[in-house]
């Protein structure tokens, strides 16, 4: 960033990453119902953008590339405005910390975002073995389709080349302050807390 901007005027973003197959997503979910009934900590999640809500500027967007990311339908996306417009002004004139439940593409274009103050959280899972029993639960629950193609095996390994190659670049990326093995509920959410808590430092 310029030396020009204060770090007052930076954006701070609750950067949560980490392979698919962690449960990430829910801990985020968990956080935010929590964090309605605590309003001393202004954690807000940025608006996607809805195609249906506004076909004509969605698609102006989606041409320009300016979505960080589009979910699988393409029928939602993530702006850089949208991010800045969330962290917005509290009433008492500081900014919101924005919380972003980020797959690591998003994380590796959030990561070169200017105007931004990035605290990560790495979501993980112990072990290999534990990614890969999630996979099969994620299979027989239909949320990952088998293609023709493919079989179960082919499918598993292909997923666990992906997330290897994600923990590859979590650990590389040196924007992960700090880890949470995702095993327990109620001992990970107290930990991205803890980290949610020093984002508002």
């Amino acid at each position: 960033g310029g030396s020009n901007v204060s770090e007052q005027d930076l954006v701070t973003i609750l950067l949560v990453s980490g392979p698919q197959a962690t449960g990430r997503s829910e801990l985020v979910e968990r956080l935010l119902q929590q964090q309605q009934e605590d309003s001393e900590n202004r954690l807000v999640s940025p608006q996607w953008l809805l195609r249906r809500d506004d076909g004509a500027t969605f698609e102006r967007l989606e041409r320009r590339g300016e979505f960080l990311a589009m979910d699988e339908m393409s029928s939602s996306g993530l702006t850089k405005d949208s991010i800045f417009q969330a962290a917005g002004t509290g009433e008492d004139g500081n900014k919101n910390v924005v919380l972003v439940d980020a797959s690591v593409d998003l994380a590796k274009k959030l990561q070169s975002l200017s105007g931004t103050r990035l605290i990560g959280v790495w979501v993980g899972l112990e072990s290999v073995s534990d990614f890969e029993e999630q996979i099969e639960k994620d299979i027989a629950s239909g949320m990952i389709p088998i293609p023709p193609e493919e079989t179960k095996e082919s499918v598993i390994r292909a997923r666990i080349k992906e997330i290897i190659n994600e923990i590859e670049y979590g650990l590389a990326s040196g924007i992960f302050e700090f880890t949470i093995l995702n095993k327990d509920p109620e001992q990970s959410l107290k930990e991205l807390k803890q980290a949610a808590a020093y984002a508002f430092k």
